[in-house]
This record gives structure tokens, sequence and C-alpha cells, in this order.
């Protein structure tokens, strides 16, 4: 008759078969029964579930659910169990929804990460340790439950950007922001602090990570700037990677980005003016110079993508073919090549290898351009594709054809030990000597007029009919005598060869 007296409360779960993943409970189902007389139990029961492995059974206990017991069959046995009230169902909320989309993605510390959502665009989330999607949390709270917070700053930065280093940085519109743990050794939901490092801010250009240092798009000034952790100031510290070389950035604006890592560390960045710029970068060695690649057209957007022992750089580059626009995705060739015959150096070119023949066909992309020839490692003069042929002066199995381009390089004004270091006085570089590696064909003067430059003269003992081989050595080109105040030399490559600079000393007079 005591029966009546006491009404029990349960709800069920269900779980994977690893027990990483846990269902919302079920609604609440209620049992009236007297738990404390002797050899009184409940039994509680659920339907089956597809996919369940485990069935997780909840039982209240003033006002909280606490963990009752697992069980692999669809019921449990409750025999006046004490629930432990420190495990409690998992608790859902909507914090991804329709129109409230995150714009930024990453993954730090077996956590998906979400920032930037629209509505809310100074909100971070993450889930729950160890998976991808799972965004649920537990009362009282634990330290693998979801994370869910927004930052407090004095201006209102929406976050555009979530890069995983030796901490989580945030990129804002304004700003650059360490998330780190703050009593304890990771990320939790009750130890997380938000701390600014820098306050220049990101475009929406995917930023590039090269060992622990990020690399992004300035916010304002068009600068690309690297974000590295210095010991002494105790965080991160920016600066601008660009003082070099501003010329290349000022009133520009960077509208993508990739990292190339191998063979050469080489970040790219497409520029608003339809450039490819090029940054050679060991932080290491302190090593980031900066090189610009034009183009008969427009450089639009571009990808690394790993190919087995190199990173293949690949760009989207907006053409005029025939009075017609094109847009052609290409791919950047590997300068590993063992025959002179086989180096690759024009732009939207091809590569024809088959039986000594004159005649290069199918040629149609590049319809009415003039294009640079690769025969057998000799070059041939430059001709107009006609009907999608260009014709060989002589016969050749390994042909490459494509758009021609010149390389340039010009050395810094010349610095002498003096009160002035030479500024103010004209100098007259006479001679040059350069050291290259597997080299051919190679101009040098005061200026990049063609009246000034003059070649070196690379034949030695080839035989009649075969290309110069390359070279590796150190050269001497005597040239014109120009007096300057610079004294700068202009060095430049106009055939589709190799050229590999190492070191250049001059002779000048002054």
């Amino acid at each position: 008759k005591n029966a009546d007296k006491y009404t029990f409360q349960y709800k069920v779960s269900c779980l994977n078969a690893d027990k990483t993943i846990e269902s919302e409970p079920s609604a609440a189902v209620s049992c009236t029964a007297n738990l404390y007389a002797t050899g009184t139990t409940i039994k509680i029961s659920c339907s089956t579930v597809s996919g369940a492995s485990y069935y997780r059974f909840y039982k209240n206990q003033g006002g909280i659910y606490g963990y009752l017991g697992d069980s692999e069959t669809t019921s449990i046995i409750d025999d006046n169990i004490a629930p432990k009230t420190d495990i409690t169902p998992r608790r859902y909320d909507s914090v991804v929804s329709s129109g409230n989309y995150p714009s930024a993605v990453g993954y730090f510390e077996q956590r998906r990460w979400f920032a930037g959502f629209k509505t809310d665009p100074q909100r971070v989330v993450a889930t729950r340790s160890g998976t991808e999607s799972d965004m649920t949390y537990s009362l009282p709270s634990k330290d693998d439950d979801r994370i869910n917070f927004r930052i407090a700053a004095t201006e209102f930065n929406k976050i555009l950007h979530i890069s995983p280093l030796s901490h989580l940085i945030l990129l804002t519109t304004g700003s650059e922001i360490r998330i780190s743990p703050q009593n304890s050794d990771a990320i939790t939901p009750s130890s997380i602090s938000a701390r600014p490092q820098s306050y220049n801010g990101a475009t929406t250009v995917r930023p590039l990570v090269y060992n622990n240092n990020l690399i992004f798009a300035s916010a304002r000034d068009g600068h690309v700037r690297e974000l590295a952790y210095q010991y002494q100031a105790g965080g991160f510290v920016s600066g601008d990677l660009c003082l070099r070389s501003q010329h290349l950035f000022d009133f520009k604006t960077i509208v993508d980005a990739t990292a190339q890592k191998a063979p050469y560390p080489i970040m790219w960045f497409i520029s608003s003016d339809g450039n490819l710029l090029g940054l050679t970068y060991i932080p290491e060695q302190q090593v980031g110079s900066w090189h610009r690649h034009n183009t008969d057209g427009v450089f639009e957007s571009c990808c690394a993508v790993s190919e087995g022992v190199e990173d293949a750089l690949y760009c989207v580059i907006r053409r005029t073919i025939n009075g017609s626009q094109k847009r052609y995705v290409e791919r950047m060739r590997t300068r590993n090549f063992k025959n002179l015959a086989d180096a690759f150096f024009v732009d939207s070119g091809a590569t024809y290898n088959g039986t000594p023949t004159t005649t290069i066909s199918g040629i149609d992309w590049l319809e009415g351009k003039t294009v640079s020839i690769l025969a057998d490692g000799a070059v041939q003069p430059q001709q107009k594709v006609v009907n999608g042929k260009v014709t060989l002066n002589h016969e050749a199995s390994v042909v490459q054809v494509g758009l021609p381009y010149q390389s340039d390089v010009k050395t810094l004004p010349v610095i002498l030990q003096d009160q002035s270091g030479g500024m103010g006085r004209v100098k007259n570089v006479y001679k040059i000597t350069v050291r290259v590696n597997r080299s051919s064909g190679i101009f040098a003067g005061p200026s990049f007029d063609k009246n000034d430059l003059v070649e070196y003269k690379q034949r030695t003992i080839e035989p009649c009919g075969s290309p110069p081989a390359l070279k590796s050595d150190e050269i001497d080109l005597q040239l014109y005598s120009t007096w300057t105040r610079g004294g700068q030399v202009c060095l430049r490559q106009l055939d589709p060869l190799p050229v590999t600079m190492l070191a250049l000393t001059c002779d000048l007079s002054a």
C-alpha cells in the first residue's frame, strides 16, 4: 500500500560503438513504485533504434537526470541504483542555423572550430573534443563539452579566419587574436582566454601557414604581413613583409594566395593588377625575397597542389586569344629536367614528343599569337600560330611551344665605402662576373635597352648543329662603358632557356 507513494522518472539516449557520440535523450517516462521496499525493482525499456550499439539510462534525482547505467539491450533493471548526477544527458541547442552560418572554419586541439557568424560576427564555437559536428554540452560542465563564447573587444571586428599554430589564431577585420587556455594545459569551456596580439586586420584572402608563421593579406594597405611567435615578447608579433618591395603593393590589393613548400618554399599571391607575385620565404634564414611574374593576360586565381615530391602551382589566367576572351587553367612546369631539350620556359605552352618533324599542329589555344619555340634544345625564331600550326626550320623530336616572356634582374644601387656611401657620384660598371648553375643564354648591360645589352657567347666545343651545353661556372661579361649614378646592372633572358644566377660581382670606376 506504499507503492503509490513514490514516482520515479527516467530518460534514455543512444550511443555508437565506441561511445563517442550520444543522441539527444528521449522524453521522460514515469513509474510509480516503492524502490525503498526490500525486493522492489523497476524495469525500464525502450524501443530498438537503428545504429545504436548501447542505450544509456538516466534517473531523475532532485530535478536533475543522473547517469544510471549503459546497456547493450533495450532495458535495464533499477533496484534503487543511486544516479550519478555528475553525468547528465547531453544538451542540444541551435548554434548553426539557416541564415546564421559561420564564415571561418578550422581545427585545433581535436575540435572543429567555427567563427564569424552572419548575425554574430564575434562569436566562436567549437565542437566536443574528438568530434566533427557534436555541439552538445552537459550540466554540470565537462572539459570535453562544446565551447561557445563571444569575443569581448573595444572594436567590433568580424572574425574572418581561424588559423591553428602553436596557439589558435583568429584573424579579424581589425585585429589578430590569440585563443589560449587560462588555467589549464588545454582549452576547455571553463578555461579559455582571447588576447589581442596586434591591430592590423586581414582580408578575406585565405592566410598561409609556413612552419609556425602565419602569412596574411593586410586589411587596408594592400601589403602582406607575417605573424610569428617571439619569446621575448611573450606572444605573437606582426611584421610587414613588403617593405623592400612596396612598389608591388601600394595602391593595390591581394585577391588570392597559396603556399608552395617543395621544392622551393614560395608563397604565391595574385595582385589586383593581374600579376602573380612570389615570395621566396625561409624565415629561419631571414630570407624573404619578392619576384613579379606577368604574362600575356591576367592572373585571377592560384592554388598549389601536392604532386609527388613537388608542389605544383596552378593558376587561372584570362587571355585574349584571336579576339576572344578565354580562361585557362595552367600549371607551372617543374625545373627538374635532365636534358636541355626538356627545358620548359614558355607560358601557356605544350610539348611535342615524337618522331622528327617540321610541322607542329594542334596549337589552337594560341591561335594568332606569336610563340617561342625550343626544338631539341635549340632556340628557333619566334613565329605566329596560324591554323593551329607552326613550322620549324629543322626537324626535331622534342619541341616546346608557348607564349614568350623575358626574365629580368636589376641589381640594387652600388654602395661605396665612403662618407656618402657613393651617393652623388657617377659610376661606370665595365665588367661583371656571374656565378651560374645549369644556365644558357644571358644578356647584361647598364639598362634594358637592347642596344645596351651584351650577350654572353656560350658556345665552345659543341658539335655543329647542336645547342650550347648548359653552363655551371663563373662567367665574365664585358659591358658597354656607361656612367650612371646608381651603377646598377640589368640582366635579361630573352630565350626559352634556363638561367640560375647564384652570385654577381662587378668591376667599376667611380
